[in-house]
């Protein structure tokens, strides 16, 4: 029995590990669902991005882009990835760790 006790034991560990490790994976991968695309911005310099439908400038870091969605969340992008969206398209977000990880189409 006591093999038996102990074997069951390590189980019950191990089945709390992996509870403890999902639930840590689900709190951090954050899916915004479906959103507008407000504006686009793309870089005028260095530090620099201008957006299309308001002309505003915001601050960002390289030459990078960025996009700001119908939740008020802007988020820098790669240029070339993302380039095929259009301001106003309904679009599904996932964001990791306050990073945009993937957009997606209808």
């Amino acid at each position: 029995m006591d093999k038996i006790g102990l074997k069951l034991i390590v189980l019950g560990i191990l089945v709390v590990l992996l509870i403890g490790l999902a639930g840590v994976k689900w709190m951090n991968s954050y899916d915004n669902g479906w959103l507008i695309i407000e504006e686009k911005f793309y870089p005028i310099d260095e530090s620099t991005a201008q957006g299309v439908k308001t002309g505003r400038e915001i601050d960002v870091a390289g030459h990078r882009c960025s996009i700001t969605f119908s939740n008020e969340t802007t988020y820098e992008v790669d240029c070339d990835r993302y380039l095929d969206y259009r301001v106003g398209e309904k679009v599904k977000i996932t964001v990791e760790e306050g990073e945009l990880i993937k957009i997606s189409r209808k």
